[in-house]
């Protein structure tokens, strides 16, 4: 079964990158895509807060994306390909790498954020660090500027 895992998140570029990943899917006769979109842990303890601080749950998250994806779809030109869409917590490219490594998938899309050099080498980016670490092809989805 060939298959790709789409790494997206709430950003144009992750909607544009959806619209791509159906049209890729075609081209390249993939039988399935996965989309995956990560909840970020926050870096400090909520425990010790005054307030209560919870999590988005994965459920309600999922079905965001689910919106999102058909969304998109409807605005491409292309045959739907079969979908599933997994929701994780964690740090985001840990979790991209453990699920495609899990999964034996064929290809990574994931899209490029345009970060600044200086945030680049504080932060690093996502993209950056799951073509480091990926155990399959990464492709890294930038629009067209004139997009």
């Amino acid at each position: 079964m060939k298959k790709a895992l789409v790494a997206i998140d709430a950003s144009d570029v992750s909607r544009a990158l959806i619209r791509y990943a159906f049209q890729y899917a075609r081209k390249e006769d993939l039988d399935q895509l996965e989309f995956i979109h990560v909840v970020e842990k926050p870096y400090f303890d909520p425990s010790g807060m005054p307030y209560s601080f919870e999590l988005p749950k994965e459920s309600a998250v999922g079905e965001k994306y689910v919106e999102i994806i058909e969304d998109e779809f409807k605005a491409s030109d292309t045959v739907k390909t079969p979908y599933e869409i997994t929701v994780k917590t964690g740090t985001p490219y840990e979790e991209i790498i453990n699920f495609a490594e899990k999964g034996h998938y064929d290809t990574i899309l994931i899209g490029h954020r345009g970060l600044s050099d200086l945030e680049r080498f504080f932060i690093g980016s996502v993209a950056a660090k799951v073509v480091r670490h990926s155990p399959c092809t990464v492709l890294v989805f930038q629009p067209p500027k004139n997009a």
